[in-house]
């Protein structure tokens, strides 16, 4: 397999860490950088996630801070929320702290300019992964346009065409900051985008995460302990049958394209609307006679994206990253 050269924008919670887990995993991927933004809880906060989480698996990227803001609505409040009651009030499940502390300190550099200098010295095109609010990528896309060349494409997590999770039809990455999707989405840059019409439906099971767990070791342990409070909170709000894995399926795609099912589109999002600023316009149809600038996941395949979950999780059972 060709080999494929990353970038993962995270805003490590739950899900983010076992999409970070499945892409480690992979022989043939390559992780350039990791770079977090605000998003399921405060920046400070998912850099330190992830520092911790790089750590325990053995990801030896640079990791770089990046926007504690959207770049034009207020800060977000993270003393509470769905967010925290989902990820926990440290962003890990409540477990974060049964990890070992992080050796390494994040990178001096800023999101954006990491991302740069990455994609400067890769020696092929680099996709990047996005998993948070997509602020970083449009800064880094507006600050750098020279290197537009060099990126393969994004995979994107966020979105939705026909529902929302953070208000009517706004999907939480997106609706976090929709001027950042609108400057990415209108970039020349190729897109794939996994919403949540297909990862909604890529849950995992107790009886899974049990299965994880004695198939990962410590690293599978803590996985499964993380996904606790968030597959809680789906049952209580919605009855769901799982922790859904929104953040694994553009990993899952990239290593697997049969995964997901894919539409060509054109997407924007409305920055206007009373009750759908932040909404992710898709166009399937060609009705706006404008040109198709994405393709979108409009389902996925559960049982193979959770037995490569599972499948991956072996590669780490013998790493001891508890305390």
């Amino acid at each position: 397999m060709s080999k494929k050269y990353l970038i993962m924008d995270v805003d490590t919670g739950c899900d983010d860490s076992m999409a970070l887990m499945l892409a480690a995993a992979q022989e043939n991927f390559e992780i350039l950088a990791l770079t977090c933004t605000f998003g399921n809880n405060e920046v400070e906060k998912t850099t330190y996630n992830t520092l911790k989480v790089a750590q325990a698996l053995g990801i030896d990227a640079p990791v770089a801070s990046g926007a504690k803001r959207p770049l034009i609505d207020p800060p977000m409040d993270f003393s509470g929320g769905l967010g925290i009651a989902i990820h926990g009030a440290d962003g890990l499940g409540n477990v974060g702290d049964t990890l070992k502390e992080p050796v390494k300190e994040k990178s001096r550099l800023v999101a954006a300019d990491l991302m740069a200098k990455a994609i400067k010295e890769a020696p092929e095109k680099v996709t990047i992964i996005a998993t948070g609010p997509l602020t970083n990528v449009a800064t880094f896309l507006v600050s750098y346009p020279e290197l537009q060349d060099k990126i393969e494409q994004i995979a994107i997590m966020g979105g939705a065409a026909y529902s929302g999770n953070m208000r009517f039809y706004a999907e939480a990455n997106v609706g976090h900051d929709p001027e950042a999707a609108q400057i990415v989405f209108m970039s020349g840059v190729k897109k794939a985008v996994f919403g949540l019409d297909a990862t909604m439906g890529v849950f995992i099971t107790d009886e899974e995460r049990e299965e994880m767990a004695k198939a990962g070791g410590e690293t599978g342990t803590f996985l499964k302990n993380c996904l606790e409070p968030y597959a809680a909170t789906y049952r209580r709000l919605a009855n769901y049958p799982g922790a859904v894995l929104h953040d694994s399926l553009p990993v899952a795609w990239l290593i697997d394209e049969s995964v997901a099912d894919m539409h060509d589109a054109y997407i924007e999002i409305d920055l206007n609307g009373i009750q759908t600023r932040g909404c992710t316009v898709a166009d399937f149809i060609g009705i706006t006679g404008k040109p198709v600038n994405a393709k979108m996941a409009m389902s996925a395949d559960r049982k193979k994206v959770i037995d490569m979950h599972i499948e991956a999780v072996k590669k780490f059972a013998d790493r001891k990253v508890l305390k």
